[in-house]
Parts: C-alpha cells; structure tokens; sequence
C-alpha cells in the first residue's frame, strides 16, 4: 500500500532541499497529502522596538518560506510550525496527523551529517513508527534501482515487503553481506569463501520463496563478503542504485542498539538516499 500522507521534516537549510524536492516527486507519484513540519528551537527575540519595526514573526517567517519552496506545486498542503525540540516535534506529528512515511534531508558532507544523525534524525529513525525516508541526492525521476539490505530476519522480510509496496515499478535486488569467523586463521580462505557464498545464496533464494509479495517482481540476489556498510557503500555506486532500505526493530534498548549496528551506519556512510523501515 502507498502512503497517502508524507511528512516532510526541513530545518529550512539547503541540506533539506533535495528532500523537499523528492517529496513533491512522491506526492504526485502517489496523489498523496503533504505536511511540513519545522521546529522552532531558538527563543523570540526581545525588542522594545515599535510594532511596525519589529521583525516578522518566527512562525510567520518559516511559514513564507516553506510556501515560496512550494511555490508552483499543486499539493494538499498542511504546515506545522512550532517551537519545541526537533526531533520530538516531527515524532509527534507524524503520530497525530497519521502520516505513512516521514522524509528528510541530510548533507553528504560526512562530519556534518554525524553531527545531524547525533540529534534529530537518528532519534527520529530510531523511534518513528512509519518508514523514514533519508534524502541524500538530487532527484532526477522516480526510484529507479533499489536494494535492500537483508540479514533474513523479521525486520529484514517488513523491509523488504514496505518497500516493494511503496515503489512498485522500481528494479530490486536483495543483498546479503557475510562476514567469515576467524578468517585470519584459516589456511584456505578462497574454499571457505565459497561455502559461505553458497550458503548465502541458498538462504537469500529460500527468503525471497517465503515473501509471495516478491514473485511478480524477480528481485535479484547480491551476495557480497564484507560488512553490509562496506558492500552496500560499493554497490550503490557500480550498479547505479538510488535507493537503499533497511530494517530495524523494537523499541527502547533494542532498538537503539539495532540502529547503531547497521542502520545508522548506512545513514551516515552510504551514498544514496536511505530508508529506515521499523518492523513493529
């Protein structure tokens, strides 16, 4: 099933550009509603200025700007601008709007985005109910090529079915990345690869035969040596993919400790746009 309300996250920098731009590809895409939602985190400035001198009010200035961003596309548009934390803030709207996928946008430049992932959207990621959709590069068309990162499990399988739901027209592939234990020790290396490679492939067929959702579509299998950060940051970028999924699970602790592992890193490292879906 497609989203029929996207929420677009922006702190109304150019980092957040791109998003807004696949936001409105998506909404046509899917004739879907649209709210924005910006935080406002820095307090009111004090003046004791008359009230015709008075600079516009925060809300009132984000506000006109999300509005000129939008100049010229035909949406069902609703804005949410408020003071508050930003993280809790689009959690929060998500939840009370009903909102079936959350968007936002992050610089490519790496120490910025870890600062970025550190507050708001590892925390969004983290804690959101709905898939949350991080846009790295310019749109340029709907999703062409996705892939999306397995390891088999529950997470992996609503991953996987989330995304096959939302783009129905794009090319996909799963793809497993396997690490061998104690590899350093072993005499041969490229027979145990093999195996590994074997077992791989056998477990990626056996998922994809239990997902029916995935007949009609014939995804393709990547199985790759290597940390999932490391395969998928190479892959995306010799088969041309714009988009990389991946599953997390749970919540609290669990959740936190999932994210660290994979999901946040492939936020933060891999090259593409990249969707977070939590399996509830």
């Amino acid at each position: 099933m497609t989203p029929k309300k996207i929420l677009l996250a922006t702190d109304l920098s150019c980092r957040c550009d791109r998003a807004l731009d696949r936001t409105v590809a998506l909404a046509k895409e899917w004739n879907a509603q649209v709210a924005v939602v910006h935080a406002l985190e820095a307090p009111l400035p004090v003046s004791d200025a008359p009230s015709w001198r008075r600079p516009m009010h925060p809300r009132e200035l984000a506000e006109r700007h999300i509005r000129a961003d939008l100049r010229g596309a035909t949406l069902d548009l609703e804005l949410v601008v408020d003071r508050g934390n930003a993280a809790e803030l689009i959690l929060e709207t998500a939840e009370r709007l009903a909102c079936d996928l959350i968007v936002t946008g992050i610089s490519r430049e790496e120490t910025l985005a870890r600062s970025v992932l550190g507050t708001t959207i590892e925390t969004v990621a983290r804690r959101a109910t709905v898939p949350v959709l991080v846009v790295k590069s310019r749109p340029r068309g709907p999703y062409q090529r996705m892939v999306v990162a397995t390891d088999f499990s529950d997470s992996s399988r609503t991953a996987f079915e989330t995304a096959l739901a939302m783009f129905p027209h794009a090319n996909v592939s799963i793809c497993h990345a396997y690490e061998i234990p104690y590899e350093g020790l072993l005499h041969d290396t490229m027979e145990t690869r093999e195996q590994f490679a074997r077992e791989a492939r056998r477990q990626s067929e056996a998922f994809l035969a239990s997902i029916p959702a995935a007949a009609d579509r014939h995804p393709s299998i990547l199985c790759e040596h290597g940390t999932p950060v490391e395969v998928l940051s190479e892959l995306v970028e010799a088969l041309e993919v714009d988009l990389v999924v991946a599953g997390t699970q749970g919540r609290g602790m669990v959740a936190t400790l999932l994210l660290g592992s994979v999901a946040q890193s492939l936020l933060s490292s891999v090259p593409r746009d990249v969707m977070i879906v939590r399996r509830r």
